[in-house]
């Protein structure tokens, strides 16, 4: 079964989820990528969401799109990190954010072609990062994120506790209602089968 402190985790992915979409953005899954290889930059992997940069493809906890395009600019992706720990969140976990966001701005492939038809040019994205923290951040994790405009939102202020204590209590629910119920094994590996069995 997995760790109460994993379920927060995914819990609080879902908290974010519902934020971005009430936000004004559009949760990205890959049925919302048509392309194909090697132009596809969505995928849907055994552990949730991946998306193409140019030297990797990279796991999303929560990935969405703002419904609007600014005048004379690229679309939006977000990338939302969610880390529901104990300490406060660090360099290392900013510092691969850095290297995500600049890897998937970087992917540069610039047209599409049906075989012998035409070219035209591809989509382009201008990507963003955002990591929610419910433990706060080390000072040079912020030093980091504000020299390279990576997002830190720290969910550990005092106007937060009613998002932080609604998680850790649906967490304990969920937690304690699984406790009970068999065990699963089998190839199904979904969100759920990974929360409830945690073999996937």
């Amino acid at each position: 079964m997995v760790r109460l402190e994993t379920l927060r985790g995914y819990l609080l992915e879902e908290v974010l989820a519902w934020l971005l979409r009430s936000s004004g953005y559009r949760l990205l899954t890959e049925q919302d990528d048509s392309a194909r290889p090697p132009w596809k930059v969505l995928e849907k992997r055994k552990h949730g969401l991946v998306v193409r940069g140019r030297g990797a493809w990279h796991q999303a906890d929560t990935l969405g799109e703002f419904q609007y395009v600014p005048p004379f600019s690229l679309p939006i992706r977000l990338f939302a990190e969610a880390k529901f720990t104990r300490i406060k969140v660090g360099l290392p976990t900013v510092r691969n954010g850095h290297g995500v966001v600049h890897d998937l701005n970087e992917n540069v492939v610039t047209t599409l072609s049906n075989g012998s038809g035409p070219h035209r040019p591809r989509t382009r994205y201008h990507y963003s990062y955002a990591i929610f923290s419910t433990s706060g951040f080390t000072q040079d994790a912020q030093e980091f994120a504000l020299a390279h405009q990576i997002s830190l939102i720290d969910l550990s202020l005092p106007d937060f506790r009613p998002l932080r204590d609604l998680v850790r209590v649906a967490a304990k629910s969920v937690y304690d209602a699984m406790k009970p119920m068999p065990r699963v094994s089998g190839p199904l590996c979904t969100r759920s089968a990974i929360i409830y069995d945690g073999t996937c």
